[in-house]
């Protein structure tokens, strides 16, 4: 390397540094959980499964510490466009969604801290009746669960 490339780029490094852009260690270690967007701030755990009646976590928002068996508990039944697991880690840290209700059909398992902003885009696996089916507006129970 060039003695005049080597004070640019020690130069360069000062100017990142002192305007704050270099990140922290813990910034740089710390990964993103599975859905976050750049940007995005992380909720701290509180043991909820939150879903919203529209996508990015818009309208109307329905939350359940237990699992539910007819999300018309909430009037929220076929109405979702956008979930969030905020569960503690640990034992039944997961939640797995169902097309039907009584936790029947075809389900996704939505893993500890992940979020589904826009379930336009997202289908239910072919596990059960109406498997490949959107998810949206077609959630309709859910149950917590120990893994996905």
């Amino acid at each position: 390397m060039s003695m005049n490339r080597g004070r640019f780029l020690l130069a360069a490094a000062a100017v990142v540094t002192a305007l704050g852009l270099a990140p922290t260690t813990a910034q740089a270690a710390a990964p993103a959980p599975v859905g976050a967007e750049a940007g995005a701030t992380v909720q701290a755990a509180d043991g909820q499964l939150y879903a919203w009646e529209h996508s990015w976590k818009g309208g109307r928002q329905a939350t359940w510490v237990n699992s539910s068996s007819d999300w018309a508990d909430r009037n929220m039944r076929n109405q979702a466009s956008s979930v969030h697991n905020n569960g503690y880690a640990g034992a039944y840290e997961d939640v797995r969604l169902y097309w039907g209700v009584g936790h029947t059909g075809a389900s996704y398992c939505l893993g500890n801290g992940n979020y589904l902003m826009d379930m336009r885009y997202d289908r239910f696996p072919y596990n059960g009746t109406e498997g490949g089916e959107v998810m949206n507006d077609n959630v309709a129970s859910h149950r917590w669960g120990n893994y996905c």
